[in-house]
């Protein structure tokens, strides 16, 4: 289980490390027992078989929150599992892609498939009940449970419905100004369809009367990054229905509240790419979950400030919370799907009650970081060891405005460049030491050769304190320059010239300038 820490946040990688199948594999060919082997001893399993042949597109997990589905490739399959098992309930081969799904019911018997075929499958316990054939290529699915319809939309100026009760199309919604749908998200509390696309626009009707627009909200704005086009690529509301989230193509993401155009706080994830999913999570205050193809950003939606992030190897398709948790799902491009558990986002599910103890064993004990063995270096530090070269190369890892570097390289190099510098280093402790044996003998000091402007000031104050007549402020003042100077705290600053102040109106470091120096009141009566 691998741990990562930014600003004092631990994630907890669930599927970091090799699986099962993996290490009895290499087992078999190196003819080794695994009895030995740390890795395998230390390694978790949250759920069993909890992965594709080559990658995985959705995941989700049920309204009662016992079960989870997956779909991936190659072939298409779904595969749902069960949580209180902890492992795999029943797969299914598909015959194309899977594009969006979703739940139809509390449980796992009922589920709708948009496939990349153009077709809607749905799925009941025993299998494929039936299919459909849609117009236009879909890109996302909506289902409202008052009126029992699905919601198709895609590559269409339209946004198509099928009445589950009558088994019917009804007359398709027409849109106004998209022309592209990428995200559907209907109200939890109010009958009301957002539709997400291109032209940078959310566009809201109301279920009860078809093609009444509620209003166009304009999400993409004039600073944003249109390298990616301007479209809104992914939108949510939050449990109570009060909020809505937006995500667009320059990897922004805004939040609004639905009774106002104006967004309550917009967060950028700094990378340009598209976000690819957005989520709502229940939480002391309530957050949202923004992700792109390479990171996750969880944050506050009321005032934007990071709650946990997470960077991706591989890219990511989707993200699903599980409810009122610090766990949460990642479909990805690589087989294992992923699982990251956030101990301060919430406690763990009920049914993977020991990754809360696992944790706290984990915090009591000191763990290795990530970037321990790594050096951070800019570029005038690769120009002063001449490892320019090595820009581009596995021995440098781009982060920021610098690179990382192996600690023992960066020694190497900082040796090899500067070869008398660990001489002067040790000249200069021995120095050190016989200074300080010689100051254990008893003197005078007159002169103090560093900050002697400082050293004068402090004794004026000392001397204007003992006069009969000195003000309380003055007495307090001559208090504090005493004990300053009878400190031995404070010796360096007289003596070590590391510590030597640059006066005010010096030009250059080597020419002496006279200080500025605050007339006291005593000066301004003469």
């Amino acid at each position: 289980m691998q741990v990562t820490q930014h600003n004092d946040i631990k994630v907890y990688n669930l599927s970091a490390g090799k699986s099962l199948p993996q290490f009895l594999e290499e087992a078999q060919k190196k003819s080794k027992s695994l009895r030995h082997n740390d890795e395998f001893k230390n390694r978790l399993d949250l759920i069993q078989d909890f992965e594709f042949r080559i990658a995985s597109t959705r995941v989700k997990i049920s309204p009662n929150g016992e079960y989870i589905a997956a779909t991936g490739i190659y072939p298409p399959q779904v595969k749902i599992f069960e949580s209180r098992e902890l492992g795999l309930k029943c797969a299914r081969g598909l015959d194309s892609e899977v594009v969006d799904f979703l739940w139809l019911s509390e449980d796992w018997k009922k589920l709708a498939f948009l496939m990349d075929d153009r077709t809607v499958e749905f799925h009941s316990q025993f299998g494929r009940h039936h299919r459909i054939r849609v117009p236009k290529h879909g890109r996302t699915l909506a289902y409202d449970s008052e009126s029992c319809n699905i919601f198709v939309a895609g590559s269409a100026a339209e946004v198509f419905r099928i009445d589950l009760e009558g088994g019917i199309f009804q007359t398709p919604l027409p849109l106004r100004r998209i022309e592209e749908v990428n995200a559907l998200a209907v109200n939890p509390a109010m009958p009301v369809l957002s539709c997400a696309g291109n032209q940078g626009l959310v566009e809201s009707y109301d279920l009860r009367e078809s093609g009444k627009i509620l209003r166009s909200l304009e999400v993409c704005m004039p600073d944003d990054d249109t390298q990616n086009g301007i479209h809104v690529t992914a939108c949510t509301y939050s449990p109570n229905g009060m909020l809505l989230a937006a995500g667009t193509a320059g990897g922004v993401v805004r939040v609004y509240d639905v009774r106002s155009s104006r967004p309550l706080v917009k967060r950028d994830h700094m990378n340009g790419y598209p976000i690819k999913s957005v989520c709502f999570h229940d939480h002391s205050d309530l957050l949202v979950a923004s992700a792109d193809k390479k990171s996750i950003k969880v944050w506050n939606a009321s005032s934007g400030a990071i709650a946990a992030s997470v960077e991706s190897k591989a890219p990511i398709h989707q993200l699903e919370f599980v409810p009122s948790t610090g766990l949460f799902f990642v479909a990805n491009e690589q087989p294992r799907i992923g699982a990251f558990f956030v101990p301060s986002l919430g406690l763990a599910p009920k049914w993977c009650s020991f990754l809360d103890a696992i944790t706290e064993e984990l915090e009591e004990s000191k763990q290795q970081q990530v970037f321990d063995d790594f050096k951070f270096v800019t570029q005038d530090d690769l120009d002063q060891l001449g490892a320019n070269d090595l820009v581009g190369t596995k021995f440098l890892q781009p982060y920021m405005h610098g690179y990382f570097m192996d600690h023992r390289l960066h020694t190497k190099l900082k040796a090899a460049t500067e070869p008398f510098a660990f001489e002067e280093y040790r000249k200069a402790k021995i120095k050190q030491k016989l200074d300080k044996l010689r100051t254990m003998r008893t003197r005078v000091k007159t002169k103090v050769s560093v900050n002697p402007q400082l050293h004068q000031k402090l004794l004026l104050a000392a001397e204007e304190g003992k006069e009969k007549d000195a003000s309380k402020k003055r007495r307090a003042a001559a208090s504090k320059a005493e004990q300053m100077l009878g400190d031995d705290r404070f010796k360096d600053v007289f003596e070590d010239p590391d510590f030597a102040i640059q006066e005010k109106g010096s030009a250059d470091v080597g020419t002496p300038s006279v200080p500025t120096v605050m007339k006291t009141k005593k000066a301004k009566k003469a």
